[in-house]
């Protein structure tokens, strides 16, 4: 594969990652894959877009084998912290939050300092079994959610999502998703804008910022025809 090919590969990929579609996403860093099996690009792309697919345990192969060949750091303890906090490993998930926020990236000035209020709320949340119990009780509303909007029942999938939230503050991709059923399937971008709004200010995802971006343009083609 040369250069050329191997940097539209990875283009492509974070595109379709960025526009929610992890299949495609998955597809393009598997050609890449073919050719750089042991990148870093590979291993850290394919191990988040497989946590976003909901397979937990490949993804956790692919972080774990990015740390062995290339060491700790503070992007491999967030995405791994990341995990562990979705598949119920508590301790394992604190004690990755404070090596993450150890990390000279994670300090003032540093290039993940935006992401350090995230982490600080989930590392409390991590320290309180009371507390991580009601995430796991999220993620179950979150589930049905997801089965509601499947089955079309819309409006019932918002309130699902938005109760998942209730239960875990750090829980944006509830935010996102519930904002989306409001922008694209209900055509209701004005209830999605502050819903965006809020899951950006907790992630400062990419995904998240491209969503609030087409919100708002919707909202602004909306007030030019009335």
């Amino acid at each position: 594969m040369n250069r050329l090919y191997a940097g539209l590969c990875e283009r492509f990929g974070l595109n379709a990652y960025v526009a929610g579609d992890y299949k495609r996403a998955e597809q393009w860093f598997r050609k890449l894959e073919q050719a750089e099996p042991t990148s870093i690009r590979v291993l850290r792309n394919l191990g988040v877009i497989l946590l976003a697919e909901g397979r937990a345990e490949e993804a956790e192969r692919y972080l774990l084998r990015e740390e062995k060949l290339y060491g700790a750091s503070f992007y491999r303890h967030s995405a791994l912290a990341d995990l562990a906090y979705a598949t119920g490993k508590r301790k394992e998930a604190a004690r990755r939050y404070r090596l993450a926020l150890q990390e000279p990236e994670c300090a003032e000035g540093g290039s993940a300092h935006r992401m350090r209020g995230l982490m600080e709320k989930r590392l409390a949340i991590c320290e309180d079994e009371t507390r991580y119990a009601d995430t796991r009780r999220a993620m179950e509303l979150f589930r049905q959610a997801e089965g509601l909007r499947q089955e079309g029942a819309l409006q019932e999938a918002v309130e699902k999502f938005l109760q998942s939230f209730a239960l875990d503050e750090t829980n944006w991709p509830a935010l996102n998703n519930a904002a989306s059923i409001y922008m694209n399937a209900l055509k209701q971008p004005a209830e999605a804008e502050p819903l965006f709004s809020q899951a950006f200010e907790l992630s400062h995802s990419i995904q998240v910022a491209r969503n609030l971006e087409l919100c708002r343009q919707a909202i602004g083609r909306g007030q030019k025809r009335k």
